[in-house]
């Protein structure tokens, strides 16, 4: 048992129960959310979903940059693969805590653990292909640990929808879980990672409320709104 985490990536991914199972749609183009790319490799987005009445709705998720649909989360893998064992070591890490922590289990003693960190992990471009963690370390117990305008339980429907266009869960598990799009949440610790061996991999610092990442051609422009950072690429 743990403190659930990212109440945002169960909105994002929500089901809506239905009567009757239905057969995959077949891929097919749907707007939405999307990394930045480069002029001459646009990437096209396609989904393929299917409702089912345990599950609710399922969706697979592909990118096609001009040579065929691939699954969002095999495409990003060799990026996921270039974050240092190190640092996701220490990501994953967990501690053992009370579980008198928390008001459903208080009183029955024992230990329970929990998350150190809070990650997100936001793809933000593709060619080159660049990473961007966001890392919160929340205090012990059942605190909030995102800001609360990326909280799924404390936003309204406006906020909400204002995400879902911005950015989209890609896969996940543990500590790590990783989307894509234009916006990230803020941090005060915040790493950048590429695949491009000419994109440093580092910690991103703002200076007056932006940051900059250099590509080999053009750069990626951070600016910082309050809780939330978009993402522009610049030539």
């Amino acid at each position: 048992m743990h403190a659930s985490r990212h109440v945002l990536l169960t909105v994002l991914v929500s089901l809506t129960f239905v009567g009757c199972d239905s057969r995959w749609s077949g891929q097919h183009k749907e707007a939405g959310p999307l990394p930045l790319s480069s002029p001459d490799k646009p990437i096209v987005r396609l989904v393929n979903k299917r409702k089912t009445f345990e599950q609710g709705e399922l969706k697979q998720l592909f990118w096609d940059e001009g040579e065929g649909p691939v699954l969002a989360q095999d495409r990003i893998k060799p990026l996921l693969d270039s974050v240092p064992k190190e640092l996701a070591d220490r990501l994953n890490s967990t501690r053992d805590v009370s579980v008198d922590l928390y008001p459903p289990t208080r009183g029955r003693g024992g230990t329970t653990y929990e998350y150190v960190y809070d990650t997100w992990g936001v793809v933000v471009s593709l060619n080159p292909d660049v990473l961007i963690y966001s890392v919160f370390e929340p205090p012990v117990g059942p605190h909030s640990k995102l800001p609360r305008s990326w909280d799924g339980l404390s936003i309204d429907a406006t906020r909400r929808a204002f995400l879902e266009r911005r950015v989209e869960f890609i896969t996940g598990g543990s500590a790590l879980n990783i989307y894509a799009g234009t916006l990230v949440p803020w941090s005060k610790e915040m790493q950048v990672f590429s695949t491009d061996s000419k994109v440093k991999s580092e910690p991103l610092i703002f200076k007056d409320d932006r940051a900059e990442v250099l590509l080999s051609v053009g750069k990626l422009v951070f600016v910082r709104h309050g809780d939330d950072i978009e993402v522009t690429r610049e030539y």
